[in-house]
């Protein structure tokens, strides 16, 4: 597997793992009794599951390659829909504003943000997927 590959990966991995621990979101609606609703899209949610396949992918083709040098193949398909993955992901994370932090501003409302950690692992995903796709060109 090329260095670009292992990049996206593991980038992939920190985005998806960021997402899960951190409560990413990316709707906000009010819930009543001046509480508010946070929760994902039916199109994140999807997102978010297709690129946890696609990281699973990726790791059997590694331990696949690592006993069966034929099976290179996979490995490579499997890079390529994980790159198209994450790049679908952040697409949406980027579009929706998908939000990680939330400030109570009282009576004027609330605010959703993303944090300095949240926009990182964001950058470094999209620098991943901008060296394959360099890579492959």
């Amino acid at each position: 597997m090329k260095g670009e590959f292992l990049t996206l990966f593991e980038a992939a991995k920190a985005l998806v793992t960021y997402i899960d621990k951190e409560s990413v979101f990316d709707k906000a609606a009010a819930g009543g009794c001046s509480g508010m609703d946070y929760h994902l899209s039916d199109k994140f949610y999807d997102l978010i599951v297709d690129n946890r396949k696609a990281i699973v992918e990726v790791e059997n083709g590694l331990n696949a390659s690592d006993t069966d040098s034929e099976n290179e193949m996979p490995t490579r398909e499997g890079c390529l829909r994980l790159s198209e993955s994450v790049k679908a992901l952040i697409t949406h994370v980027e579009k929706e504003r998908a939000f990680d932090k939330v400030n109570d501003m009282g009576s004027v409302g609330i605010e959703t943000y993303q944090s300095d950690a949240f926009i990182e692992i964001i950058q470094k995903a999209n620098k991943a997927v901008d060296e394959v796709a360099n890579g492959l060109s």
